[in-house]
């Protein structure tokens, strides 16, 4: 189910930059059937169009689209400020990926690339929970639920937005990670743990719930994370934070837990199982 499906607001809008008509046309229909409003753009320059226009909630993009095939149509959709870096976007390709292919896309600005043939279950899943992602940020910017210096989650907003993650990740029967940060120096001073914050704020993932969880902690909570990927976050999030900050990456401590969907673990539980596990 997407992202206020049931409430009455408008349906989330999905830009679908395919040059393949009947492609376009087949995911169209899933699309629709899932919940989501669907508007169409066959060539570069309308997808950009579209986009500025319409701001949709997530974006599926084929790599094709451009002539000649590349990437720059993701990254001008990224360096464009009318499109907020909250969306999410899907990038797909013909034939299977390889892990050039992967990291160019996620350089470019994409959440994921998908090669064929499209597992279109998985992608419905995980449109679904970086939807939810993005319209909770739409949502909660002037709620007073985030850190003024950062613009993280505040304790309040962390509270919830992880309660929220746990509801719709069990929903699509999808586990949950969560990742705590802490400085080393247990001494680290307010001007250092701000510093952390922005970047944090910088590094992380908009399907990620990431908060100031105390003056010097910050948490992520992870959906659709299991531990080998939760690792990863850890090992990412750690270097991208302390080279933004000029710091070697052993000034960062880190904890995490991870956890299926059943049986059903509390975000609560999740984050005091990743506090005791800091290192």
């Amino acid at each position: 189910m997407p992202p206020d499906a049931g409430s009455t607001a408008p349906q989330p809008l999905i830009l679908l930059a395919h040059h393949e008509e009947w492609f376009a046309r087949s995911l169209e229909t899933v699309l629709v059937h899932g919940g989501y409003r669907v508007v169409r753009a066959d060539h570069g320059e309308q997808a950009l169009q579209r986009a500025r226009s319409d701001r949709p909630d997530g974006i599926i993009l084929d790599v094709a689209l451009a002539d000649p095939p590349g990437y720059g149509v993701c990254r001008a959709l990224r360096a464009d400020p009318a499109v907020s870096l909250a969306t999410p976007i899907f990038m797909t390709i013909a034939g299977p990926t390889h892990r050039a292919e992967q990291i160019e896309a996620l350089r470019a600005g994409a959440w994921e690339l998908r090669g064929d043939p499209l597992d279109a279950e998985e992608l419905m899943l995980r449109l679904a929970v970086y939807v939810h992602g993005k319209l909770e940020v739409d949502r909660v910017g002037a709620a007073g639920m985030v850190d003024e210096v950062s613009g993280l989650y505040n304790a309040a907003g962390m509270a919830r937005r992880s309660e929220e993650l746990a509801s719709l990740t069990a929903r699509q029967g999808l586990g949950m990670a969560c990742v705590v940060f802490r400085p080393a120096d247990n001494a680290a001073d307010g001007a250092l743990a701000d510093r952390l914050a922005v970047a944090f704020k910088a590094a992380g993932r908009i399907s990620d719930a990431i908060g100031r969880t105390g003056h010097s902690e910050f948490a992520v909570f992870a959906p659709a994370t299991d531990a080998p990927a939760a690792r990863r976050l850890v090992k990412r999030l750690s270097e991208s934070v302390t080279r933004a900050i000029n710091q070697p990456a052993s000034a960062l401590r880190a904890g995490f837990s991870a956890a299926p969907a059943i049986p059903p673990v509390s975000p609560g539980d999740l984050l005091a199982r990743a506090r005791t596990a800091l290192a």
